[in-house]
């Protein structure tokens, strides 16, 4: 009898978890995946689209921007020619808070849909020692620690808003350390775009800016992941 009243609760829960709501969420963005990659896949996404459209209605470009730019992140496409048309289209700072614009809201709805969908698991407490330390340092530095992985350009976007809906970081911290720290990178991408006065990956001068840029970037993520590692290898020391 406890068996089969355990079992109830089991269907139950999962029922509860899973449910028609989540199921109808995910078949929904399933099409989307689909959809939207087969638009990208056309060139229906690309600044091109822009371009044109810019020429006869220069104020509804904007918006139409930031839309592909919200769409391009919510399905994970890639963004850099988009960084570096804003720049073409609009300058180096214009463009540069245009997109922050679009990761913002796009980002935003992936944290939502994560939210959603799973919840956060990872507000939970776990058995793993780096685990429960890399929880507790982002209770203590919260804002800190977005901070840094959202000016740090090498660190993927588009998942990492997903990721970050499975934490117990809330709305507001979310949508204003995404926004407030994706200006200084999208402004520096941006810049290389009006700068170079194209939007192709295909230059060799924008393949070496970025690959500088990112360079850089790159080193510094090693050196705060060594100094991060060396404050929990010392940590757990002390607690030996």
């Amino acid at each position: 009898m406890s068996l089969l009243l355990k079992s109830f609760k089991t269907k139950r829960g999962l029922r509860r978890f899973i449910g028609p709501k989540r199921i109808v969420v995910l078949f929904v963005l399933l099409l989307g995946v689909i959809w939207v990659w087969d638009q990208y896949n056309n060139g229906n996404l690309s600044p091109e689209i822009i371009r044109h459209y810019r020429i006869h209605h220069p104020i509804l470009a904007v918006f139409l921007f930031v839309l592909v730019y919200a769409v391009s992140v919510i399905f994970t496409l890639p963004t850099l020619p988009l960084n570096l048309a804003a720049g073409f289209f609009w300058g180096g700072v214009l463009g540069g808070i245009y997109t922050a614009v679009g990761v913002t809201i796009g980002g935003w709805i992936s944290f939502l849909v994560a939210r959603f969908l799973i919840g956060q698991p990872l507000a939970k407490k776990f058995d793993n020692n780096l685990l429960n330390f890399i929880q507790n340092e982002f209770k203590i530095n919260g804002w800190k620690f977005l901070a840094f992985i959202r000016i740090n350009p090498i660190i993927p976007t588009g998942p990492l808003n997903y990721l970050l809906g499975l934490t117990s970081i809330t709305n507001r911290l979310f949508v204003w350390t995404t926004f407030v720290f994706l200006i200084p990178p999208s402004i520096a991408m941006a810049y290389i775009g009006e700068t170079l006065q194209t939007f192709s990956l295909h230059q060799s001068a924008v393949k070496e800016a970025i690959r500088v840029f990112l360079g850089i970037s790159g080193a510094v993520t090693a050196l705060f992941a060594i100094r991060f590692m060396s404050r929990f290898l010392k940590k757990k020391a002390e607690n030996l």
